[in-house]
């Protein structure tokens, strides 16, 4: 005798849309900041061009670039999210389009609340120009960091054959940049660290754990 079983397919029009949405940004920027955008996917290879740009940047480091890149990191890293909850079953409930527009405002939220937390420490403390300098280079990072994640997402969304390794592999790429990123953020920092000790660890408390903790018990 044979046994019905359900297939369940997955909908990936919603999917397909926001790759769509974020290459449309990637134009833009293209467009509009060729150079820099280049620049931006090599700040791992070679940290020089930090120097350059937040010397250009320093006094309006939320520019039209920087916004731009900041709705890419917003859609890439939700979309990681939502696979990552795809694939470990976090939350079964949370597996369509309505749940992936619930992580985007979740992630949004946290970095909010990162920025509005970093600016009221570097204002109590006055620490606004290194706070600055370490806000544009983690950013900086990130935004390498969201660029070359973004064809491991491609592949994972629409690659039926080895889904899993390169789910695994694109969730190891992301931990180790991430661990990279923060590694040469500390490096190119050293100084300014040593010599602030107690603000950094206040500092690594107030933005990098309280803005976690808050989503996670809003969310839970």
């Amino acid at each position: 005798m044979f046994e019905a079983k359900e297939i369940i397919h997955q909908n990936n029009d919603w999917i397909t849309l926001v790759f769509l949405v974020i290459l449309i940004l990637l134009t833009l920027l293209k467009v509009l900041f060729n150079k820099r955008l280049f620049h931006a996917g090599t700040i791992y290879l070679s940290k020089k061009y930090l120097s350059i740009y937040f010397n250009k940047e320093k006094r309006k480091i939320l520019n039209l670039f920087q916004i731009l890149l900041f709705l890419v990191q917003l859609l890439v890293l939700t979309l990681l999210f939502y696979f990552a909850n795809s694939y470990f079953k976090f939350r079964i409930d949370l597996l369509n389009f309505n749940s992936y527009i619930l992580i985007f405002y979740w992630v949004g939220l946290y970095f909010c609340l990162r920025y509005a937390i970093g600016f009221i420490l570097a204002y109590l403390f006055n620490l606004k120009n290194i706070h600055t300098k370490i806000v544009y280079e983690k950013m900086c990072y990130l935004n390498n960091l969201i660029l070359w994640l973004l064809p491991f997402l491609v592949i994972s969304a629409y690659l039926n054959n080895y889904k899993k390794l390169i789910l695994e592999s694109t969730f190891i790429l992301f931990s180790v940049l991430l661990i990279l990123r923060y590694s040469l953020t500390l490096v190119n920092n050293k100084n300014l660290i040593f010599s602030n000790l107690f603000y950094f660890i206040l500092y690594i408390c107030a933005l990098e754990i309280a803005p976690l903790i808050i989503i996670l018990k809003l969310t839970f």
